[in-house]
């Protein structure tokens, strides 16, 4: 489970802010958190699920692009040529002080009762890569690459914490834009398999992705359902039944390649594209009318897709990070995705959820406890600002947030002009 995540100059985030799953010290809605014991007896309480508010562009979605850029490079740089330019590097480009600097991440993870502590410092190239196994605030270090104080040896170390014994990694030998983990998290007995997993399997969303509903569609089908026998493909269609949207089953074919007919002339290239762009066919059955995916609301669309990634990560474990999930979502449908998260029956593994929203409902009724609440706001020099909802004095931890917050009380509401400038002619 995920503890916390520190970033820094990372798109519209200059400064280090720090986002937690750690739970208050309170029992009001106790279903949503879960109590984590450590191997030295140490036990935490940690959130299930998160919301981030904010107004248009004051930088909700960068937080889940910070989780993506994160899971990326672990899962993928291991396979950049020397060539290659690490593409999540995005500082803050409104300081010059800081549009060359490295971006920075941490994040606190815990994997089989173990809480690891993960630091990359990278521009264009990997400066700092750091894993520590913390023990009572104590950092016990598994494995360091120091391209900051010494870049042109970038030294790697095998500490006190690596605990492999059947894996010599001391000549191990990496590019400057290759991330260590990616490069050992794949190789058999190598002690460090589960925390490749935990950090390259994180599910984030961010809202250019998701709103591809196509695209996003056949990817979940692919990578996911996988077929009309799965378990996961017969939960959703379950879910969609129980959302009520008059749809009685759900029709996925995928198409082999022999069933295309291409005329000599095509280069494989574009049947290439072709046969991958519309190999899976999406149908919903309404009584005795089967429709295509392409006849349905976008609401149904986005469930297609929520729903299937919200019911992998409930069976396996791990965190979804979703972008605007609430789009061409009802308030009450909305309000089910997450409470699937809070409850132990759909949710056994503690799997967690962190989202970006605008629609303040999900905070209402005391569903979602002050330590769940988070908000982004851009200050005046272009920089975004995270904080929680318990940042503020004499907050309880079960106030009517929805009502508060569109009162203005927490801030991160849009802040409109006069709506007459639009229709002045006069040349300004």
């Amino acid at each position: 489970m995920i503890v916390e995540f520190k970033i820094k100059n990372f798109r519209s985030y200059k400064e280090e802010t720090t986002f937690t799953f750690e739970a208050l010290n309170e029992d009001f809605k106790n279903e949503n958190y879960t109590i984590v014991e450590l191997e030295n007896e140490e036990r935490i309480k940690l959130l299930k699920s998160a919301a981030i508010f904010g107004a248009n562009a004051s930088g909700k979605s960068n937080i889940i692009w910070a989780f993506q850029a994160l899971s990326f490079l672990v899962a993928q740089s291991r396979n950049f040529d020397a060539r290659t330019l690490i593409p999540v590097y995005t500082p803050f480009m409104m300081d010059e002080t800081t549009r060359n600097s490295p971006t920075e991440f941490t994040i606190d993870f815990i994997i089989q009762k173990i809480r690891y502590r993960y630091t990359i410092h990278f521009d264009y190239i990997i400066r700092l890569e750091k894993l520590d196994i913390i023990e009572k605030g104590k950092e016990i270090c598994v494995f360091k690459m120091d391209g900051e104080t010494n870049p042109e040896k970038r030294p790697l170390t095998f500490e006190e914490g690596y605990k492999s014994e059947t894996l010599d990694m001391s000549n191990m030998q990496m590019l400057p834009n290759q991330l260590v983990l990616s490069g050992i998290g794949i190789k058999p007995d190598n002690g460090l398999l589960e925390v490749y997993k935990a950090l390259a399997d994180i599910q984030a969303e961010p809202v250019g992705d998701s709103i591809n509903l196509k695209t996003n569609n056949e990817n979940v089908a692919a990578n996911i359902l996988k077929n009309s026998d799965s378990k996961l493909f017969h939960q959703l269609k379950r879910l969609i039944h129980v959302a009520d949207m008059g749809i009685d089953d759900i029709i996925m074919k995928e198409h082999g390649e022999s069933e295309f007919k291409f005329p000599n002339s095509v280069p494989d290239n574009i049947k290439k594209a072709v046969i991958q762009e519309n190999k899976w066919e999406f149908g919903m059955r309404h009584g005795n009318v089967i429709l295509g995916m392409m006849y349905e609301s976008t609401g149904t669309k986005n469930l297609f897709g929520l729903g299937a990634r919200i019911l992998n990560i409930l069976d396996k474990g791990g965190i979804l990070v979703y972008d605007e999930m609430n789009i061409a979502i009802h308030p009450a449908l909305f309000h089910l995705l997450v409470s699937l998260f809070h409850s132990p029956i759909s949710n056994p593994h503690h799997a967690q959820l962190l989202f970006t929203t605008h629609d303040a409902s999900i905070a209402g009724d005391s569903m979602l406890r002050a330590d769940q609440i988070w908000f982004a706001e851009k200050e005046k020099d272009g920089a975004s600002q995270l904080y929680s909802a318990q940042d503020f004095e004499d907050i309880s931890i079960n106030l009517p947030f929805e009502n508060w917050y569109r009162s203005g009380r927490f801030g991160a509401l849009p802040q409109f002009g006069n709506i007459n400038y639009i229709f002045n002619d006069e040349k300004q």
